[in-house]
């Protein structure tokens, strides 16, 4: 199976399994913006807004639960989405509060943006699948690269360049040494 199938199954996997737990699974490509996303100060006008709907034309492609606990409140109680214009172009990440339902569809208020990294050839976005220092940890963003001998075996990949962690309390994303990350090959073992 080529890398890019079994990373196309992998996401699809994550996504099934944040979907069953009630929350958003949203499955789209990674796709570039700029070249290193600082944990900086987004503009105003996006935080406190509840998505969706998604404003001035995007739409968010893809999501994951950030639990803080294991109450059934608490599983969902934060998320990290993407925002992505009508190209399908992922621009910014944001991190979300749970805020309700509207129907089944749950509703987040925005609490901090990022944006979406600029990738390299070989470079994959992980989202909420890495662990720091050891520890799993589905807050965690991180850049990983994908174009390392035999990479269809490895079972984790170390990040490179660039990484950030949802803190649950404060609702922002703050910047993690990518150096204390690593991200589990969502392809791994897939045949």
């Amino acid at each position: 199976m080529k890398r890019r199938e079994a990373q196309w199954i992998g996401s699809g996997l994550v996504a099934l399994a944040a979907w069953a737990l009630a929350c958003p699974a949203w499955a789209g490509p990674p796709v570039a913006a700029t070249t290193q996303a600082p944990a900086a100060a987004p503009a105003p006008s996006w935080i406190g807004r509840v998505v969706p709907p998604y404003p001035d034309g995007l739409k968010s492609n893809t999501g994951s639960c950030v639990g803080s606990g294991s109450a059934p409140e608490q599983i969902c109680a934060r998320s990290i989405g993407t925002l992505d214009d009508a190209e399908d172009r992922s621009l910014k990440f944001y991190a979300g509060e749970f805020a309700g339902r509207e129907g089944n569809e749950p509703r987040w208020k925005i609490t901090d943006v990022v944006p979406y990294p600029k990738l390299k050839r070989g470079e994959y976005v992980s989202v909420a699948t890495c662990q720091r220092d050891g520890v799993d940890d589905p807050g965690l963003i991180a850049i990983v690269d994908t174009a390392v001998p035999d990479a269809a075996a490895q079972e984790m990949f170390e990040a490179r360049r660039w990484a950030v962690r949802l803190d649950r309390d404060s609702g922002k994303f703050v910047d993690v040494p990518p150096a204390s990350v690593r991200c589990y090959n969502e392809g791994f073992g897939a045949e």
